[in-house]
């Protein structure tokens, strides 16, 4: 039985990965569907899949990291719908290296869009929220992490860390306004943002992956989907303020990864292409007025 019929669900990133698998499980269970994104593409492609389950969608141009944008795209999905239900502040980027030369601006960007990004979109739905009075529920995706770093993800851990902490104290905020507000950490999920961490099917990435992650296999964007889905149900009414892991038990296990030859070959290739998708994206991303 569809549990979100009637309700409508706003979802940063959404052009791809985790956001579009949010989004196509929302559809399902009966939600429309407001896709902010840069991604106009990918937006467009999330879209048309929703109309293809029989709901409604609508693609709004936005920058989580201007205000100005974000805000319009709240209101827009407002005007269109007469409503707001659910929030997914899903959105993000990650940029790796040393402490000794990250440059300023991969430092900023991060922030910008993985942290004051998160804060943005927040705001903007649960002012729209509030106003309509109809209560709601907000979920943001923080990462697997927020708990585990490294010597070149320390930057992104950092955002996440902040988004973790930041939903304990709206949870106490929104409260008053039957807004519930948790986070999820991600492990490693088959997306484009993670192709180097995941590794090709086959592949000697993934199969290390596969042996180190006790349930044997990588994350689907379905996965982060389904506990989305129940944060934003009926079931998930009393869940207000959490951080919750979602990556197969590898949290424990991430220790035990010896790089061969074959894996690191295919991780130097599979960065090689995130990095063209990031400077193909940057121009977008730069845009925030």
């Amino acid at each position: 039985m569809s549990q979100l019929i009637g309700k409508v669900a706003f979802i940063t990133g959404a052009g791809s990965g985790i956001g579009r698998g949010i989004a196509l499980r929302l559809a399902r269970e009966g939600a429309d569907i407001c896709i902010p994104d840069i991604d106009q593409d990918g937006a467009r492609m999330t879209a048309d899949l929703v109309t293809q389950l029989g709901r409604q969608a609508l693609v709004l141009k936005a920058n989580v990291a201007s205000h100005m944008q974000i805000q319009t795209a709240a209101r827009d999905c407002v005007n269109r719908f007469g409503r707001l239900d659910i929030a997914v502040a899903n959105a993000g980027i990650g940029r790796s290296g040393s402490v000794l030369d990250m440059s300023p601006k991969d430092w900023q960007d991060q922030i910008d869009v993985n942290l004051t990004g998160v804060f943005l979109t927040v705001q903007a739905a649960a002012q729209q929220m509030a106003r309509l009075g109809n209560g709601g529920r907000i979920v943001c995706i923080s990462s697997l992490a927020a708990l585990n770093t490294s010597g070149t993800m320390w930057a992104y851990s950092a955002t996440k860390v902040g988004v973790a902490m930041m939903v304990r104290g709206w949870a106490q905020d929104l409260g008053p306004h039957r807004i519930t507000v948790n986070a999820i950490g991600p492990g490693v999920i088959e997306t484009p943002l993670a192709a180097g961490l995941a590794g090709e099917p086959l592949g000697a990435i993934r199969s290390s992956l596969e042996t180190r992650t006790p349930v044997g296999r990588v994350g689907q964007p379905d996965d982060i989907a389904g506990l989305v889905n129940f944060m934003a149900g009926p079931d998930g009414a009393f869940m207000s303020g959490s951080y919750v892991v979602m990556d197969g038990g590898l949290r424990d296990s991430r220790g035990s990864w010896e790089p061969d030859p074959k894996a690191v070959e295919e991780q130097q290739r599979l960065f090689g292409r995130a990095a063209e998708r990031q400077m193909k994206m940057q121009p977008l991303l730069d845009d925030r007025g």
